[in-house]
């Protein structure tokens, strides 16, 4: 069951590569601190950031849920490079970003990472640190798309 899946998010990933620069999948942010309702709507902001640049081609959540739930893996439970590595490969991507957003004190903190399919080395890594309330992350995402794909923030 978990083959024909694979092998048609597989298909059509490569399709949508065709038409478009590189493909790309987001992880959800593992939330250290936060919930996970936080840390999902933080890291749609920046999902929805970056595809709103429209330097790169995203594959839409629902087919990184479902490759996920398919294959056995808890969708905040994948935070690791080879876990990205095996989900991104299922999907056809070229390119995975994970990371983490966490709370110490007062200050929250943003750690993201992108991950070659083809190598399955890290590629780029950033961070982002900030001072303040939950909310104020919501524009700190949207800046840290433009910082990952090396882009100027307007």
């Amino acid at each position: 069951m978990k083959k024909p899946l694979a092998i048609l998010l597989l298909f059509f990933s490569f399709l949508s590569a065709q038409e478009a620069g590189n493909t790309v999948a987001v992880l959800v942010f593992e939330g250290r601190g936060i919930s996970l309702s936080e840390s999902t709507t933080l890291t749609d902001r920046f999902r929805t950031s970056m595809a709103d640049i429209g330097y790169v081609r995203l594959v839409e959540q629902r087919m990184v849920n479902d490759v996920l739930v398919e294959q056995g893996f808890q969708q905040t439970g994948c935070t690791s490079d080879e876990c990205a590595v095996e989900v991104g490969a299922l999907l056809g991507v070229q390119y995975m970003i994970a990371g983490s957003i966490g709370k110490v004190g007062e200050t929250f903190t943003i750690d993201s990472r992108m991950v070659s399919m083809e190598t399955g080395a890290v590629v780029r890594t950033k961070q982002v640190t900030y001072l303040g309330k939950v909310d104020g992350l919501i524009l700190e995402m949207k800046i840290l798309a433009y910082v990952m794909l090396e882009m100027e923030i307007p």
